[in-house]
């Protein structure tokens, strides 16, 4: 099966482009679309000419993203969800890393309207100071949570121990997220708004029951109504491998201890290593299942943990990416499971995997690659899109399987000796620990 052979493109005069994927989906239709943006531009617009800052891009993207749907110059908050109620639609936006990304479905019958409101709150939405009061509301009570939550501290901890005050990987801290949240005021959401939306830099990917031509007509004919501006990424260096350091946050009263080991890779997914290190990380710890080395050997037979897993991280967008290893313990089990994660990262790394696991994986990846699109088209707009901000040919769909169906044993081992290498491997424990062991990040 094909997936390039499905994914037309068409580029517009304002610099926006359009893709479009045939798929069966029973007279509806999926898009998803984004504008250049996102976390990354929201830090640089907090942080313009401020050597250390200290204000949060984090919140002022999802604050923004959470707003659109919240009431436009034309239209409230109730009358855009009855609006989405009346045609069946649904909508809504979300501040990735580098990306202002909006996710909708609807009948086809109903593109055009659902299109035109897209543009429209992209145009002149308005962020409502009472709605502006709800969601900081909710995000407080939402970031309480997280304080609590022993996978999110960390992850988050993590990535702040791995990257730099500016890198997209870096996640805001918890209380420093909720500080921004309560400063956050209407004036400054209009002004990121303002500085943020950009014709040039958008993207739309629809897949499903629809003409490609009159899809392509309605994206011209609703998103050249935004503005024209030029936006400027902030650039920032990707991070270098360092040594390992560790940070331990207690959270007492929690039944498991979330251990997660990563270091930075200092390549993107366009590496030639790349391939290799995914499907290595994938035997060490795949996430389908009981298929990876880990979940055999530290719970299956050792019966040491709830889960554990290796994976990629923060490879999106041309982003330099981690290797990460994650493991979730019960407290009076931590110390030896996190000494059995640390002996089979060596084992590995030491002896390689085996030729009967590289096959076997391999074979995985392409397969589920193979079904990925096949039944829904939001997964297909998604892909395709994907694609296009990366700047690749849909014809990646197709080729980046076969490249990994073609890797070595050999190829393998040596992605995994290189990029994970023990003593880069920073360590971020965080639940029911005792305080002694607590250690901050450096700021």
């Amino acid at each position: 099966m094909s997936y390039a052979s499905k994914i037309k493109e068409k580029r517009f005069k304002t610099g926006a482009r359009a893709l479009f994927s045939a798929f069966p989906a029973h007279g509806e239709i999926s898009i998803v679309g984004s504008l250049k943006g996102g976390v990354h531009l929201a830090q640089g617009f907090v942080c313009e000419g401020i050597d250390e800052c200290t204000l949060s891009g984090d919140v002022l993207a999802d604050m923004h993203a959470a707003m659109l749907l919240d009431g436009t110059t034309a239209h409230t908050k109730t009358e855009i969800q009855i609006m989405l109620d009346t045609i069946g639609a649904s909508l809504s936006f979300a501040a990735e890393k580098d990306r202002l990304v909006f996710h909708a479905r609807v009948r086809a019958v109903y593109a055009d309207k659902l299109l035109s409101l897209i543009a429209e709150c992209l145009r002149e939405p308005i962020f409502p100071q009472e709605e502006l009061a709800h969601l900081k509301s909710r995000m407080i009570a939402e970031l309480s949570l997280e304080a609590q939550n022993p996978h999110e501290q960390a992850s988050i901890n993590l990535s702040r121990t791995l990257f730099g005050i500016r890198h997209p990987n870096r996640q805001e801290d918890t209380a420093h997220s909720k500080a921004a949240v309560e400063q956050m005021n209407r004036k400054e959401l209009c002004e990121y708004h303002t500085y943020a939306i950009d014709r040039s830099l958008l993207i739309v990917s629809i897949a499903g029951d629809m003409k490609k031509e009159k899809a392509f007509t309605l994206v011209e004919k609703y998103f050249s109504t935004l503005p024209q501006r030029t936006v400027t990424i902030p650039p920032y260096d990707r991070a270098l491998p360092q040594k390992a350091r560790k940070v331990v946050t207690p959270i007492p009263d929690k039944a498991s201890i979330d251990y997660i080991l990563g270091s930075v890779t200092g390549i993107t997914n366009t590496h030639t290593d790349y391939p290799a290190l995914l499907l290595g990380l994938q035997v060490l710890g795949s996430r389908s299942g009981f298929t990876g080395r880990l979940m055999k050997i530290v719970r299956e037979v050792e019966g040491l943990t709830y889960g554990v897993y290796s994976y990629p991280g923060g490879f999106m967008y041309g982003t330099d990416g981690y290797v990460a290893i994650w493991g979730t313990f019960a407290p009076e089990l931590f110390e030896r499971g996190r000494a059995s994660i640390l002996r089979e990262i060596k084992r590995i790394v030491e002896e390689g995997p085996t030729a009967s696991e590289v096959k076997q994986h391999r074979e995985m990846y392409e397969a589920r690659s193979r079904v990925l699109c096949a039944t829904n088209s939001m997964d297909l707009a998604r892909v395709a899109h994907d694609c296009a901000v990366e700047g690749k040919k849909p014809s990646y769909l197709d080729e980046f399987p076969k490249q990994v169906l073609k890797l070595t044993k050999a190829q393998v081992h040596k992605a995994l000796k290189k990029y994970l290498v023990i003593e880069n491997l920073s360590e971020s424990v965080a639940g029911p620990v005792s305080n002694d062991k607590a250690t901050s990040i450096d700021k």
